[in-house]
């Protein structure tokens, strides 16, 4: 006479096993899905702003390009305390060359107008976790040449 085993109920204890491991790693992947959507979120209220700063007549006005990037970020104009919006104005001779005054005389004649804006975040985590940290440091950041008018 032959015996047949019954696995009835082994997958059950299998999945009993792999459970734990599962849950956490799937936690992970959406926390950090949202950190990458915040660092998105930085990049485009930085380039969105510096945008703005590039447009004649807009280049030495930072505060509404800050307003802007934080409105972009935190649906605010005055932002928010984990948010630090910088925007700064410079000259170059050439695109990506030195930084020099604006009065400086250049072979091609007046510097290149730039404006650049930089946004960062430290956002916290979702899910408090013991094994990776629970707030990241996140930026973006872009720099436009501001339109020359003729």
């Amino acid at each position: 006479m032959r015996l047949v085993r019954s696995e009835n109920g082994s997958i059950l204890v299998e999945f009993a096993f792999v459970l734990p491991l599962l849950v956490p790693m799937l936690a992970y992947m959406v926390d950090y899905a949202l950190w990458i959507q915040k660092a998105m979120q930085l990049q485009d209220a930085a380039s969105a702003a510096a945008a703005y700063g590039a447009i004649p007549g807009n280049a030495t006005n930072s505060t509404a390009m800050t307003q802007l990037a934080n409105y972009i970020v935190t649906g605010s104009a005055t932002g928010a305390a984990w948010l630090t919006v910088n925007a700064t104005n410079f000259y170059s001779c050439s695109p990506g060359g030195s930084q020099v005054t604006a009065t400086t005389s250049c072979p091609t004649g007046a510097p290149y107008h730039y404006v650049q804006v930089t946004v960062s975040a430290s956002p916290t985590s979702q899910l408090g976790y013991r094994i990776i940290p629970s707030s990241l440091a996140l930026s973006g950041s872009a720099t436009y040449r501001v339109e020359v008018t003729p």
